[in-house]
Formats: C-alpha cells, sequence, structure tokens
C-alpha cells in the first residue's frame, strides 16, 4: 500500500505541475499576442515614422528651393537698386555741375517789370506769379522749338529759365 500512496503522491505532484505549467503556458501565451500586436503597431509606427521622414525632406527641399528663389529676387532687386542709386548719383552730380553754371543771381519778380501791353505774361496757376518770365525775354539755343500752349503764349518758370540758360541760351534784350 505504500507504494500505492507513493504512487498516487508523484500522480498528484505531476498533475499539480502539468497545471502549473498550463497556466504558465497560457500567461505567456497571452504575453507574446501582446507582444506580437505590439510588434505589428511598431511596425506601423516605424512605417508612419518613415512616410513622415519622407515629407519633410520633400518639404526641406522645397523650402531650400524657394529660399534660393527669394535670395535671388532679392539679389536682383539689391543690385537693381545698386543700378538706380548709381543713376541717381550721376544725375545728382549732372545736376550740381549745372547748378554751378547756372548759379545767377536772383531775379526780380515778373510783376515788378514792366512788359509791352501787346505781350503780358500769363502765369501757370501752380507756379507763383515771382518765377514766371514771358516767352519773348528767352532766346533759345538753335534747333530747340519753344514749347507754347495753346493761346500761343507761355510763361518759363525760373527753374525753366535755368536749364534754357545752362543749355546755351541767352535772354532776349
Amino acid at each position: 500500500m505504500q507504494n500505492v500512496i507513493l504512487s498516487l503522491l508523484m500522480n498528484g505532484l505531476m498533475a499539480a505541475l502539468l497545471v502549473a505549467t498550463l497556466v504558465y503556458c497560457r500567461r505567456l501565451n497571452t504575453r507574446i499576442k501582446i507582444l506580437q500586436d505590439s510588434r505589428s503597431e511598431l511596425a506601423r509606427i516605424v512605417r508612419e515614422f518613415d512616410e513622415s521622414t519622407e515629407r519633410a525632406s520633400q518639404n526641406i527641399a522645397e523650402i531650400h528651393e524657394a529660399a534660393y528663389r527669394i535670395s535671388e529676387n532679392i539679389q536682383h532687386k539689391i543690385d537693381k537698386a545698386n543700378y538706380l542709386a548709381d543713376d541717381l548719383e550721376y544725375m545728382i552730380e549732372k545736376g550740381q555741375k549745372i547748378a554751378g553754371k547756372v548759379d545767377m543771381p536772383p531775379r526780380k519778380p515778373a510783376a515788378a517789370t514792366t512788359k509791352p501791353a501787346d505781350k503780358p505774361a500769363r502765369p501757370v496757376a501752380s507756379r507763383p506769379a515771382a518765377f514766371i518770365v514771358p516767352d519773348d525775354e528767352m532766346e533759345l539755343p538753335p534747333g530747340v522749338a519753344p514749347a507754347t500752349e495753346p493761346s500761343g503764349t507761355r510763361s518759363r518758370s525760373r527753374a525753366e529759365q535755368d536749364i534754357m540758360s545752362a543749355l546755351g541760351a541767352k535772354p532776349k534784350a
């Protein structure tokens, strides 16, 4: 009988170990399923990360290209501005040279001078009367036609007189 009890005890121990193994296998199976699900989710995350990285690379390339175009455009505008600044500087120099040639004493206002009764000075609305001189007082250089208004007479401003004298025109006597 002792053998039977020992045999039963051994079979019971074996059954308990088998039950423990089954429980452990069940837990292990659950963890493996979680790991596989995580693995597929990890693969999905890696795939999305790869796609995001690809899009970011394309966007960076597009931004780089846009920045290059913008910098070219800005450089073109800077070059144009430099050209215009040089041109303006040249024109200022020329204007100063002409102004140096034109340096004349200020003229008396046109209203204070006596004019012939047949050709009075006609002031232009936007110019003060002090700067108006009749056309017949200015002699034009050869090849320069007088600018006339529809009525046939036109007064010159002081600036026009200065320019005409710088071009070689002489006041009529």
